[in-house]
């Protein structure tokens, strides 16, 4: 499980931060797959082009590719909407909250994945196979729902090699982890259609108006 652990949060430092030159050559020491066609050392119009992308894909939106969930999932595809309010609720139960989201939302790749790296670690060291369940849960309600969609589009819009293979590394890498737990569990996916049947009743439900109920002494009565 720890091997796990540390590949995700490996891939979600990728995804938080700019690459410099040594990280690259420390991937490249351990072969990261997505470093294959670098050159050794790195050129500088390659550490150039990199920049360019990780900046097109996380921080400007030249290429319509938000790393958050709300933007995939919101009708108006904005952010802070209640996909990352939802996930903030999970994070609470934990007693975890996201560093900053005005810089970085709770519904932010790097967060989801290292919420998910954590829960592992928590479940691994108390021995408590709820806490799969509940990565289980999360993964197809929030991560799952978005992530391939978000990879398909940058890896067919981003400028390197690079980018493009890490995006789609990650979403095989938790679609792989999801059919572990479901192994695991000894519980099948559910299909993304029964998730998103789920999602919709669940919203419906919540908007739904509550009935008033009187109580005696607290307002007029006529």
């Amino acid at each position: 499980m720890q091997e796990i652990t540390d590949y995700l949060r490996l891939l979600a430092d990728l995804h938080a931060t700019e690459l410099t030159r040594e990280r690259l050559a420390e991937l490249q020491a351990i072969n990261f797959p997505a470093t294959e066609g670098l050159s050794q050392p790195i050129t500088d119009s390659e550490l150039d082009a990199l920049a360019t992308d990780f900046a097109d894909i996380y921080l400007n939106g030249s290429y319509h590719t938000s790393p958050n969930e709300s933007v995939w999932l919101d009708d108006e595809e904005l952010v802070c909407q209640q996909p990352m309010f939802d996930v903030r609720e999970w994070y609470a139960r934990h007693g975890l909250e996201a560093p900053n989201w005005r810089k970085m939302a709770d519904d932010h790749l790097v967060n989801q994945l290292l919420f998910i790296a954590f829960l592992l670690d928590k479940a691994a060291a108390d021995n408590t196979p709820l806490l799969l369940e509940e990565i289980a849960t999360f993964m197809d309600e929030h991560l799952l729902r978005w992530l391939l969609p978000f990879t398909k589009r940058v890896a067919e819009h981003c400028e390197t090699a690079f980018y493009a293979y890490l995006g789609l590394l990650t979403s095989t890498y938790a679609d792989k982890l999801r059919d572990m737990l479901a192994e695991i569990l000894g519980s099948p996916r559910p299909s993304h259609e029964e998730v998103e049947t789920r999602m919709k009743a669940r919203q419906r439900a919540a908007i739904q108006p509550q009935p008033m109920q009187y109580y005696p002494g607290t307002a007029p009565s006529w």
